[in-house]
């Protein structure tokens, strides 16, 4: 006896609803993996984010520290040798020959602007959980900090230009320049700068300092420097992220123009280790606003809080209170972004040795 087989027609409902099921298990396995691995991305993408941008903060900040009131060979604490040349000075080159080498503000609150950019004043994760104290630091640094040091090309007579070896200084017309060396020095403002031979001429006239003429003659020993202030701080972008939160960045003041550094950058702290004493250890550590005597900053205690920018985290992450603290604290709803604390130590050259 024989059977003879039906071609199928068609599918029962049955076999359609196990189909149909099996397919959404295999679909809701993919979208798990792709979930599981766009969340796995933002977060290794946040943490890289906030790795970088700390380190090269940090880095700007602290080169600039241990170049902060740097002369050659001579001593930031014998003002008396200092000459200042050019007409009308800023505050800051009379304050730099008595070793005041920064300046700051601790927790602003009130408008201040830095070339036309607000400080940042929102609020301040102090260890004791409160935002009583709202507001962000600036500090001021004064210092060799945007050119070269170069050695002079032999003995400077008074009213000779002052010429330095090589070329491509950066040094630049109306800048304040120093001439330096172990006995004294004068800090003038450049009148002319010219290159030729392999050297740079520098002319220093009397229609912008108080004589056109050096205050004494220099040795072949003796470095050119230019004289300049960098003045570091939080301010807002004005721009925001995807979630339409605030971009706050680092920002460096260079006494006529703000440049955004790097982006992220919510928080800036700053500490002063001083040695009231004079023998060379640190006593104790004091704000911006509690330095008297800035010639005792031994060292100084940069605390940043970065954040990711954008969010890259599934919840709310807590961090630590920041700076130094060891309690935790959550963000505001909705905020998903990472953060973390940076702090360094950086020693002031020029006051230890």
């Amino acid at each position: 006896m024989s059977y003879q087989l039906k071609r199928q027609a068609g599918l029962t409902l049955v076999e359609l609803m196990v189909a149909t099921t099996l397919s959404l298990v295999l679909l809701a396995g993919v979208l798990l993996v792709f979930t599981a691995n766009k969340a796995t991305y933002q977060m290794q993408n946040g943490l890289g984010t906030l790795q970088e941008n700390g380190r090269y903060a940090m880095r700007q900040i602290a080169a600039d520290l241990q170049l902060a009131g740097f002369g050659g060979c001579l001593s930031p604490r014998l003002d008396p040798r200092v000459v200042i040349l050019a007409n009308s000075p800023p505050t800051y080159l009379a304050n730099f020959t008595t070793g005041e080498f920064f300046d700051g503000r601790n927790d602003e609150t009130a408008t201040h602007t830095y070339g036309g950019r607000a400080m940042y004043n929102g609020p301040d994760y102090d260890a004791d959980g409160t935002d009583g104290d709202n507001g962000t630091d600036s500090i001021e640094i004064r210092g060799p900090l945007r050119s070269d040091v170069r050695f002079v090309t032999g003995e400077i007579l008074t009213t000779s230009t002052v010429d330095v070896i090589g070329t491509g200084s950066g040094f630049a017309t109306d800048e304040y320049l120093m001439i330096a060396d172990c006995a004294g020095a004068d800090i003038f403002r450049a009148t002319s700068v010219a290159e030729s031979g392999g050297e740079t001429q520098i002319g220093h006239a009397a229609t912008s300092n108080s004589q056109a003429g050096l205050s004494r003659r220099y040795g072949a020993d003796s470095v050119v420097m230019e004289f300049a202030t960098h003045t570091y701080f939080i301010g807002d972008t004005g721009r925001t992220n995807s979630y339409n939160q605030p971009i706050t960045a680092l920002y460096r003041f260079d006494g006529t123009n703000s440049q955004e550094l790097v982006d992220g950058v919510e928080d800036l702290q700053i500490q002063f280790a001083l040695d009231t004493d004079g023998n060379g250890v640190v006593d104790n550590y004091q704000d911006p606003g509690g330095v008297t005597d800035w010639s005792e900053v031994m060292a100084v205690r940069v605390s940043l809080l970065l954040n990711s920018v954008e969010g890259a985290s599934a919840t709310e992450a807590p961090f630590t209170f920041f700076p130094n603290g060891t309690g935790q604290v959550t963000p505001a709803s909705g905020d998903l972004r990472l953060r973390q604390e940076f702090t360094a130590l950086v020693s002031v050259r020029n006051s230890v040795l």
